[in-house]
């Protein structure tokens, strides 16, 4: 049987010869993945059964910034890129992502808004996972999803010091064009 991806939506994969391919190329892409770091090859079968796969094609959106968070998603073969709307209305592209890679994680923990629009560059096959299987898993396998739910809580942890870093850092540059700005402006007052 022929596997199915059916466009507008996301469904699982059909066909047991299929899926199982699928699983054996969902586990190879999630070896590589931070997030399951260190999880055995029948975990990830068991994050790879949960999985839901689709194929965006070209400037396809697949996240909407502002919309209601649900899940992640992993890039399994394509490129993306993240944007954002600026106050002057203005859209900036804050990161390019390829194969590999994942995005939307935090979508596993809340289902806050959004904060970025990532669209599809290229045709690209892509995996998610929901926060709604997050939780069956909880109940059936704790173990499991609390070794995910921790290395997804360490990620998080490590993006909030690099932010904490990038801010402080920004705060020190504010400051010292302040206070040079407040130097000049004495001196030209000291002249006049």
């Amino acid at each position: 049987m022929e596997t199915e991806y059916y466009d507008g939506i996301w469904d699982s994969i059909v066909g047991r010869t299929d899926r199982k391919q699928v699983e054996r190329d969902i586990v190879d892409v999630l070896k590589r993945i931070q997030i399951f770091d260190g999880l055995s090859n029948r975990e990830l079968r068991n994050f790879a059964r949960i999985s839901y796969q689709r194929i965006y094609a070209e400037n396809e959106t697949i996240v909407i910034e502002g919309q209601d968070s649900a899940g992640m998603y992993v890039i399994l073969d394509g490129t993306v890129k993240v944007t954002r709307k600026v106050e002057d209305g203005t859209t900036i592209t804050l990161k390019t992502l390829e194969n590999g890679t994942f995005f939307g994680d935090v979508g596993l923990l809340d289902n806050a808004p959004r904060t970025a629009t990532v669209t599809a560059i290229r045709s690209s096959r892509i995996i998610g996972f929901f926060r709604p299987e997050l939780l069956t898993l909880i109940e059936s396998d704790p173990k499991l999803a609390s070794k995910v739910i921790f290395v997804l809580a360490k990620v998080l942890a490590s993006r909030l010091r690099f932010t904490n870093q990038e801010l402080q850092k920004a705060q020190f540059e504010n400051d010292r064009l302040r206070n040079l700005t407040q130097k000049t402006d004495k001196q030209s007052g000291d002249q006049n």
